[in-house]
């Protein structure tokens, strides 16, 4: 890639410290975590509330669906736009303005009365749902040494499960006593935390770099990593702006790229969320669970989920990522198949803990895998449209497994998921790259 000389500050010294996570990296990855406990609340709060809501406003499965995906579309639109703010912008911007956006609308659908007023207020909070993620998992990413890199991105999504534990929790607690409005109230504290974001956190040293901000990245940069920046040697260089810009992504090698990432988290995450969406319902509707009893089942599935983010955490950066999604989509597969045969209610818990198990590993390897790829100009931007062909596929599966559930299909739903995470596997096995211990200038993604 053609370069020239400039006056930015090359921030390749972050790759290279390795020593104990400065007070700074700390806040930023606690924050990261709190925005995927957050946005997994908001998100899966809409599951929980759908078989109350089925039965309140009289809704056939394909309806449901239809209210189920409102949100989704709406992420899908968020990530491919919020992607391109935070690079224009900066990752603060990004962050900040997703979580108070979601935080203040899921609040306000406390108010709907009616399924109009439900699915557009979904559709908006989708819209800075779907754009947090990318960001915060960008933020990370280019704050941190290569050999921890793959962990500390996987960091935060652990915490996603627990905000899917959370609303299942809070499902059980707020719904038979308060109906299922109340759920939406509790989606005003993520404001708090765009608070944080925008007064105690800095701005991430690669992009005050790529945008010729010296003086403050040097900051930044000293901040980050616990030093002094008077000691601090840096490097003058940087690439030219008109050969940085969204282009990149057009041309080889970033295009062959940007189409695995977006190929791995469609196929993928249209069984993740299909199922994570569906499975209360599920429950209360195909196998005749009371609410308690689905919530309860749905919650301990979630702790299992935080088992599989956390197996992810310790095996990342030993194994690579690669590994995440052979053992996760793969082993998804087949516990997929099995799930649709079970009838007994111990045996149904069971195949949905170990498949929520296995999708968390895969989901987390989908986390880590678009920040390494691409270069910070446009890294927000790659990770972000990586995301949104997530979100639509997730958009899609509600859809296509409402369909199914409304013709008593019940075996398509798991036929279409291990179809879709064997492809998963198939791409990441032919074209998937792997990131193991490389620095962002290795992989060509400075």
């Amino acid at each position: 890639m053609p370069t020239v000389s400039d006056t930015s500050v090359n921030v390749a010294g972050i790759e290279s410290v390795s020593g104990p996570l400065s007070r700074v990296q700390k806040m930023v990855v606690g924050a990261a975590s709190a925005g995927y406990l957050f946005d997994a609340f908001d998100t899966y709060i809409v599951s929980f509330a759908m078989p109350a809501i089925v039965v309140e406003w009289r809704l056939s499965p394909v309806f449901n669906g239809v209210l189920a995906s409102a949100g989704m579309w709406g992420m899908f639109i968020g990530a491919m736009v919020w992607g391109p703010i935070a690079d224009r912008f900066g990752r603060k911007a990004g962050f900040a303005g997703t979580v108070f956006g979601f935080s203040l609308l899921s609040c306000a659908t406390a108010l709907v009365t009616n399924t109009t007023q439900f699915i557009v207020l979904r559709f908006l909070t989708g819209l800075f749902l779907g754009g947090m993620l990318p960001v915060v998992s960008v933020m990370v990413a280019e704050q941190v040494a290569a050999e921890r890199r793959g962990r500390l991105v996987a960091l935060p999504p652990i915490f996603w499960p627990v905000g899917l534990f959370l609303a299942a929790v809070a499902s059980f607690v707020l719904i038979p006593r308060f109906g299922w409005h109340s759920l939406f109230l509790a989606g005003l504290l993520p404001a708090l935390l765009a608070v944080f974001v925008i007064t105690k956190l800095p701005e991430s040293p690669r992009w005050l770099a790529t945008h010729g901000r010296s003086r403050r990245e040097t900051q930044a940069l000293s901040a980050v990593n616990g030093i002094d920046s008077q000691r601090q040697s840096v490097d003058t260089t940087r690439k030219a702006a008109e050969n940085r810009s969204l282009i990149l992504l057009l041309r080889p090698p970033y295009l062959q790229r940007l189409a695995m990432t977006t190929s791995v988290l469609f196929f993928g995450f249209f069984g993740y969320y299909g199922f994570a969406l569906w499975l209360p319902s599920i429950l209360a509707l195909h196998f005749g669970m009371s609410l308690a009893r689905a919530f309860g089942y749905t919650a301990l599935v979630g702790t299992f989920a935080i088992l599989g983010k956390i197996t992810a955490f310790f095996t990342i950066d030993r194994f690579g990522r690669k590994q995440l999604f052979y053992v996760g989509f793969g082993m998804s597969a087949l516990v997929a198949l099995l799930f649709g045969l079970l009838r007994q209610p111990l045996h149904l818990l069971a195949g949905a803990c170990a498949l929520s198990f296995f999708l968390e590993e895969a989901a987390a390897g989908c986390v880590v895998l678009p920040t390494e790829l691409f270069p910070s100009e446009v890294r927000g931007t790659a990770n972000s449209w990586s995301s949104a062909a997530g979100k639509l596929a997730a958009a899609f599966s509600p859809l296509v497994f409402g369909f199914f559930m409304a013709r008593q299909l019940y075996y398509g739903i798991f036929i279409t998921m291990a179809v879709f995470f064997g492809v998963a596997c198939a791409i990441i096995f032919l074209f998937g790259i792997e990131a193991k211990g490389k620095t962002l200038e290795g992989l060509g993604a400075e």
